[in-house]
């Protein structure tokens, strides 16, 4: 694996390398295709023993973005009645792994707008991911790794967790740690 894709790596998914989270995501410009689909592959390999994948949910000009999450915990949020009825509302059907995922990265086609729903895949409260979409961004009461409406005491706890997790993993990192070793198993 690049240094530079396990920094990013790192940097962007400590919280859900560390188990406190479902999932992350970070973007990259890959140099070619044989890079990005190396440096997952390494990935992949570093991750799969502990419960864990990373796969491309995106890759126009504008950048790779990669998708890094815990299988079991996923498997658990998808299985949610409230996050499936919130889903299906935005075209999923299918709420395997890999189903789900593939309708979100044909949701992420590079255009004008992002699908707002990938806030459920990022661990996101739903509750703030559709007051986030309901509002188009605005008249949130916090603002951190996602905009907070509801639960603010909550949602102030995690971001400050987060970004302990990211401060500690990329020390970790500096003084050597890769990705196998810094990665909970789940």
């Amino acid at each position: 694996m690049s240094r530079a894709f396990e920094e990013d790596l790192i940097r962007h998914c400590a919280a859900t390398l560390a188990g406190h989270k479902c999932a992350s995501l970070f973007s990259c410009r890959a140099p070619s295709q044989k890079w990005l689909k190396d440096n997952q592959d390494s990935a992949n390999a570093a991750l799969s023993g502990k419960g864990m994948r990373a796969c491309l949910v995106r890759n126009c000009e504008r950048g790779a973005l990669v998708y890094v999450y815990r299988v079991g915990a996923l498997e658990k949020k998808l299985a949610e009645p409230a996050v499936r009825a919130f889903l299906t509302g935005y075209g999923y059907e299918d709420f395997s792994i890999e189903s789900a995922l593939g309708t979100l990265a044909r949701h992420m086609i590079c255009g004008e707008s992002f699908p707002h729903e990938i806030g459920v895949f990022l661990d996101y409260p739903l509750a703030d991911v559709a007051a986030f979409i309901e509002n188009e961004g605005r008249n949130c009461r916090c603002v951190g790794c996602w905009k907070a409406y509801s639960n603010i005491d909550e949602a102030r706890r995690l971001f400050a967790l987060y970004r302990k997790c990211r401060d500690v993993y990329m020390a970790c990192y500096q003084r050597g740690f890769g990705v196998a070793r810094l990665t909970v198993a789940a």
